[in-house]
């Protein structure tokens, strides 16, 4: 994608999709086009450090192309993508819609200063599902319903644990005081964990005394103009050069009668 602003049409990112959708049953009328689409994602959110919200986001690939063509540069084309995705994982924090957002894949993706807020829509949602005995018309029984905890991260790693596979248990059955009691135990632990972790610094950034960022400097390569030309350093202006005595040219007269005197 970085060859994208160099040579358009060596890398036409900005016409895939429409190229896919008018020569793809022509050159390939028996291949179903779903699972290109699929790499063709993971790669443009690899490419892009956005991997981790492949699944999470419910947004067209093309949407995030579209958003990086646009751009003039690499940088600001991947930039542009990113502001996108952080403010669509804080829209999903606050609708507590939270469900595939991998914390150890986000702060991998550069995307660590979200996790507390994700963490806290899970717990949330959590404490929001605790189980409860309800009643059941049809059947006209009492049930221990579990659908709330399967919907949230942390409830379906709680019943995993506890090798729970339904979503409702019928009163009476020898497993509910268990569930319960390891339900409550379960929360103590995350709030422990939570309030005894460290949040994570936010990364800094050095900058020059012009102002601009030192990894833009870094990756600034000099042009060969550039190279040939010799800088001088700035220090060198303050020493001065002491001049030069000239010898005085002897004449051969002179040196003719030097050359008599020694005899």
């Amino acid at each position: 994608m970085k060859g994208y602003f160099s040579d358009k049409k060596a890398h036409p990112w900005h016409n895939i999709y429409r190229d896919i959708e008018k020569h793809w049953l022509k050159v390939y009328p028996k291949k179903d086009v779903t699972e290109t689409l699929i790499l063709l994602r993971d790669a443009v959110f690899g490419a892009l450090g956005i991997l981790s919200l492949s699944i999470a986001l419910n947004i067209p690939t093309s949407e995030f192309v579209t958003l990086f063509v646009k751009e003039t540069s690499w940088k600001e084309g991947r930039r542009k993508v990113r502001n996108r995705c952080i403010e669509l994982v804080e829209e999903m924090a606050k609708k507590k819609n939270t469900r595939y957002l991998v914390p150890s894949a986000l702060k991998r993706d550069g995307f660590g200063f979200l996790v507390q807020e994700i963490e806290d829509a899970e717990l949330k949602l959590y404490k929001k599902a605790k189980p409860e005995m309800k009643k059941v018309p049809k059947k006209r029984k009492q049930v221990l319903d579990l659908q709330p905890l399967e919907k949230s991260r942390l409830g379906s790693r709680f019943l995993r644990d506890q090798m729970v596979m339904e979503s409702q248990l019928e009163k009476g059955d020898l497993r509910i005081p268990g569930i319960l009691e390891a339900y409550d135990q379960f929360l103590v632990e995350l709030e422990v964990d939570m309030s005894a972790s460290i949040p994570e610094p936010i990364p800094t950034e050095q900058i020059t005394l012009n102002g601009k960022l030192v990894a833009e400097v870094a990756d600034d390569k000099p042009s060969k103009k550039r190279r040939k030309k010799a800088v001088q350093s700035p220090l060198t202006d303050f020493i001065e050069e002491k001049p030069k005595v000239k010898k005085k040219k002897q004449s051969k007269k002179s040196s003719g009668k030097k050359r008599r005197s020694k005899k």
